[in-house]
């Protein structure tokens, strides 16, 4: 089967939605990121407040919870920086691409 060229405009409108959905990515997953964040600070926050720790502690499952907080909070920081890595490829695939680069 014989691949056909793509014209300019055509190139530039499939690397725009292809950025525009990974611009999205982004945004939500730093939002994702942060909501999670503040949820699990209100949370610690409330329960060294009122005591509350003293119970998880007997259930040996502060640690735990900590932990996890953690793991999961710089997982989802961690997948935010390597989306805006994919980012930065595609922006240069998108320069390099030789149907995006006029013929002198």
């Amino acid at each position: 089967m014989e691949r056909k060229s793509t014209n300019w405009e055509a190139s530039v409108e499939r690397y725009g939605q292809l950025l525009g959905a990974v611009n999205d990515l982004i945004r939500d997953s730093t939002q994702l990121a942060k909501l999670y964040e503040g949820t699990n600070m209100e949370f610690a926050h409330f329960i060294y407040e009122k005591g509350l720790y003293e119970i998880m502690e007997k259930a040996n499952i502060l640690e735990d919870y900590e932990r996890s907080f953690e793991f999961m909070h710089y997982s989802l920081k961690g997948q935010v920086e390597q989306l805006k890595r994919l980012r930065r490829v595609l922006q240069v695939i998108l320069i390099k691409d030789p149907v995006n680069c006029p013929v002198n």
